[in-house]
């Protein structure tokens, strides 16, 4: 495997299953949180034992104004016969100091290298929450959701084809949203060549759906009459695609 192709499979996305969540901030009734994705030393681990192999990496540590961890990822490059180091830092932790420093230092180091980098530009997703302890931990019935949520972010990110949104409904894949009249709530991009619509119905009700970047035409607050959405299929999922629309007066 040449160099190129280290980094490339160092770039891949983790699968949902292997990203793990916490709460950033909570809403003022402390119901809700705002869930962010990461990944643990030990994804990065079996990441650089998979593509370098346990042989051919090794990490080093070194303290950093006395409340700092500075750590460093080195990999073998066979085509040059030397060690190539990337470093990084983070300041040690409130809970367990020192083991939390080197924890994040270690998994930013991996950033540098390019390992779940992606993970910066997936926002953060609301979600209910609950008590626990001191603080506050995601309730059991929106892991389904985060994966869903993060799946697409993952088409997104690596134009893929996009994913059904969780708020999309799950119907056939030859059938499609009833077509009417539907106001822009709001806008997204989606990689280089298409934008995520969410859209509200006569009804109130929400739906997400897919449209060409290139049309400018379309602006939050718009109307669209007619509107044509099918259910496209993906590796990950279904997805809403609107097909044609027109620009309501």
């Amino acid at each position: 495997m040449n160099y190129n192709e280290i980094i490339k499979r160092l770039h891949e996305p983790f699968g949902a299953k292997e990203i793990e969540w916490k709460i950033q901030v909570t809403s003022q009734d402390k119901k809700r949180g705002m869930a962010v994705a990461y990944m643990n030393a030990r994804a990065v681990q079996k990441r650089l034992d998979e593509v370098v192999g346990a042989f051919n990496w090794k990490n080093v540590y070194s303290l950093w104004h006395d409340n700092s961890q500075i750590c460093g990822i080195s990999i073998f490059n066979d085509e040059r016969s030397e060690w190539i180091t990337k470093f990084d830092g983070a300041e040690n932790s409130d809970i367990e100091p020192i083991k939390g420093g080197l924890s994040d230092s270690f998994k930013r180091a991996a950033t540098v290298w390019g390992i779940g980098r992606y993970l910066y530009e997936i926002d953060g997703i609301w979600v209910e929450i609950e008590p626990k302890g001191k603080s506050f931990a995601i309730r059991q019935n929106q892991y389904g959701k985060l994966e869903t949520e993060y799946n697409n972010a993952v088409n997104r990110i690596f134009s893929l084809k996009p994913v059904q949104q969780d708020a999309v409904p799950k119907i056939d894949s030859e059938a499609t949203v009833p077509t009417g009249e539907y106001k822009v709530q709001s806008i997204k991009p989606s990689g280089k060549s298409s934008q995520v619509l969410e859209l509200i119905g006569n009804n109130g009700e929400t739906v997400k759906a897919y449209i060409k970047a290139a049309d400018q035409s379309i602006k939050e607050g718009a109307k669209l009459s007619d509107v044509k959405i099918e259910t496209k299929n993906s590796n990950y999922g279904d997805y809403n695609l609107i097909s044609s629309y027109k620009l309501a007066a």
